[in-house]
């Protein structure tokens, strides 16, 4: 199996992990529509798992994982051609990291530096209703972003696959669903805190006493907080030095890309073709984003094939899967090194993921015109 291959499964997989945890803590959350002791009842069936060691490592590697891909892939890119989508999700996934640091520290870190620390969901929910409802505010927009950011690319991800016609009806309302709820239990279940702080004064003494726990620990957290963030500042810095670099490396070798219709774009040596048609606002289709997934990009190379990058293993299973033709290739993965390349695009600019889940009932439409204005 190819590098692009298996970095492109390892972000897939950790995610879909970290997906599953999230969505375990939110499915948690929603049952605070019933009551507080409920909550605190599933949290074993639902939580538990993560908890143990098993669950604890694969979910901190798929942590790790995730974001090291996600920083090498902006270290990867070659210029700033994204969609409004890909924006939204690559500014999501990058403030997901730091803010929620804090949470991991409250409720893992914190448990493991202070003895007999009490990480119950009616504790954090004290400190979140009664002791420090800033805080509250600020972990309901990590759910919001981390939620949207986890969606975006679930759907980005099944989409594409034949089965979304049977599952989309589902998927999309579960998606937003899910978090909705959540915030209903959780506004729900603190409620019931803020009425047992004020009625059971054994409660709220030992809430007050595990916070004081915290207290004693507090320069230890942030010591490790600043570290944290530290290396993750570093790393992002990192990401996009080497991504200027690779954009500053081919700025003076000009190549050309010609199209059907009479279409011409010009940029720096090493762009894709379907990057040269968006830098130059060239109506091209591209479902999935630039990643050799759906097939909707391609091109018939009709001059200066040698002039392109060789296909790679994702785009070669892509293109045996829509059953391509002799020629052909996918522009986002076909990257222009020579002096230029004369290409037709096979599918209009308006093809969605019904081109890539199905692609026979798309083969007899006619491309777009080159006028026709780019998504």
């Amino acid at each position: 199996m190819h590098a692009p291959t298996v970095l492109r499964n390892a972000r897939l997989l950790s995610g879909l992990v970290l997906m599953a945890f999230v969505t375990s803590h939110l499915g948690n959350l929603l049952i605070g529509i019933h009551s507080l002791a409920a909550l605190e009842t599933w949290r074993a069936t639902l939580m538990g798992p993560w908890k143990s060691g098993a669950g604890l490592a694969l979910l901190l590697g798929s942590a790790c994982v995730h974001v090291a891909l996600g920083l090498y892939a902006i270290s990867a890119r070659r210029s700033l051609a994204m969609s409004r989508t890909d924006v939204v999700q690559l500014g999501l996934g990058l403030l997901t990291p730091p803010l929620l640091l804090n949470h991991v520290v409250a409720t893992y870190i914190a448990g493991e530096v202070t003895p007999d620390f009490d990480a119950t969901y009616g504790m954090m929910l004290a400190v979140y209703w009664s002791f420090a409802p800033g805080y509250a505010f600020q972990q309901l927009f990590v759910v919001v972003i981390v939620w949207i950011h986890g969606a975006l690319g679930l759907y980005a991800w099944l989409v594409l696959k034949p089965v979304w016609r049977r599952i989309g009806g589902l998927v999309l309302p579960v998606l937003f669903a899910i978090p909705i709820l959540a915030l209903v239990g959780f506004a729900e279940s603190g409620k019931e805190v803020l009425e047992k702080l004020a009625n059971d004064a054994s409660w709220k003494t030992h809430i007050t006493d595990n916070l004081e726990r915290i207290v004693k620990v507090t320069t230890r957290l942030e010591t490790f907080q600043t570290v944290v963030l530290a290396v993750y500042g570093g790393l992002l810095l990192l990401g996009i030095g080497v991504f200027a670099a690779r954009m500053l490396r081919n700025r003076w070798e000009s190549v050309r890309v010609s199209y059907d219709g009479g279409a011409c774009a010009q940029g720096r040596r090493g762009l894709s073709v379907l990057e040269f048609s968006r830098l130059n606002d060239i109506p091209h289709a591209h479902v999935c984003s630039a990643r050799g997934r759906c097939g909707t990009c391609r091109v018939h190379v009709d001059s200066g094939a040698q002039a392109l990058s060789p296909p790679n293993a994702i785009e070669r299973r892509t293109l045996a899967r829509v059953q391509a033709g002799e020629g052909d290739r996918l522009a986002c993965q076909a990257r222009v090194l020579g002096p230029g390349v004369c290409v037709t695009r096979l599918l209009p600019a308006h093809a969605d993921a019904s081109a890539a889940r199905v692609p026979q009932e798309w083969m007899a439409v006619d491309p777009a015109p080159a006028g026709e204005p780019a998504p």
